[in-house]
């Protein structure tokens, strides 16, 4: 069941025609469309109006309206909320860009420094808390765009969640408390035919995982200015373009690739029976009902859940398959 929690909400659910949810891997992912009937009522909601969002008595998110129009025929209101902690106006400048620089400083304080002027409480997975970085230039960019670039470079998801901004490995199953996020099982029906409402439908790209079982990458000694190479993993590599600044820095940059090369797999796209615990930082595990070819753990890349009225009623899912 749909619920909607704010002004005038009560109202707006006894007029919404369709929903649609969308929770992504990344900062600018996460939306929701409401299509709501205004036949005999004029009045719409204002821009900046926040909403608590449960499907069942799963919290989904806060989100805010940032975008909305109006039909004549059918008379009805479309009302696009996003995730937003801060206001419309952006007081705080979160989307302005700016230039910044960082010498020696934990990732942690990194993502502190970004977050915290905006309002954001945050939370650093422990596996990248203490990574140090020796220089990193934020260059005119916003806030946001510039947390997804270094998320990118650790194989990490940075957005933000109820308030919170998080910055987590891929795959994770860290909700933006820091709390484990319930991995979700499916189970293909005896009956899995277009004409039952449970209905799974699957594909999978067979070809998506590297090829590489390592990754090497190149720094220069502060000694002697020589060119030097670090390795992760085993033959074949694949080579890191940009030289890094030290030794550390290198290494870190190795493991980060690797560890996407390792979960890299198949890419899996999935059509559903709303699941309300289905979250982009989660698991979904396809379980042996499945064919062979299909079975395994996968990691939520995104997820868009439909609904008619109150009724949740499909989901789309974009993941990727990470073992068995």
């Amino acid at each position: 069941m749909f619920k909607l929690i704010g002004k005038n909400s009560e109202l707006i659910i006894s007029r919404l025609k369709s929903w649609r949810l969308t929770d992504g891997n990344g900062t600018e992912g996460d939306n929701l469309t409401l299509t709501i009937n205004s036949d005999d009522i004029d009045g719409i909601p204002p821009k900046g109006e926040k909403y608590t969002v449960y499907l069942g008595e799963v919290k989904r998110d806060v989100f805010e309206i940032s975008q909305r129009s109006i039909e004549l025929h059918p008379r009805e209101i479309k009302l696009v909320l996003t995730v937003a902690p801060f206001s419309i106006k952006d007081a705080t400048g979160y989307r302005v860009r700016s230039s910044t620089s960082w010498d020696n400083a934990t990732l942690s304080q990194i993502v502190s420094d970004c977050v915290v002027p905006h309002g954001f409480a945050y939370f650093v997975h422990p596996e990248l808390q203490k990574i140090e970085i020796s220089h990193l230039d934020r260059i005119d960019e916003s806030t946001p765009a510039f947390l997804n670039r270094l998320a990118k470079q650790y194989d990490a998801v940075a957005k933000p969640v109820e308030g919170k901004y998080i910055f987590v490995p891929i795959g994770k199953q860290k909700s933006a408390t820091g709390a484990d996020i319930e991995a979700i099982t499916l189970s293909l029906p005896r009956d899995n035919s277009t004409e039952n409402m449970n209905f799974i439908s699957l594909s999978a790209d067979l070809d998506g995982r590297s090829e590489f079982n390592g990754v090497r990458a190149f720094y220069v000694s502060t000694a002697d200015g020589s060119r030097l190479e670090v390795k992760s993993g085993s033959k074949p590599f694949k080579l890191l373009g940009k030289d890094k600044n030290n030794k550390t820095e290198a290494e870190q940059a190795c493991a980060a690739e690797l560890r996407k090369i390792q979960r890299m797999g198949r890419q899996v796209t999935i059509n559903a029976p709303v699941n309300p615990a289905a979250f982009a930082e989660g698991i979904v595990i396809l379980d042996e009902s499945f064919p062979r070819a299909f079975q395994g753990k996968c990691s939520i890349d995104s997820v868009t859940l439909n609904g008619s009225g109150l009724q949740p009623t499909r989901m789309n899912i974009q993941a990727t398959l990470i073992g068995e």
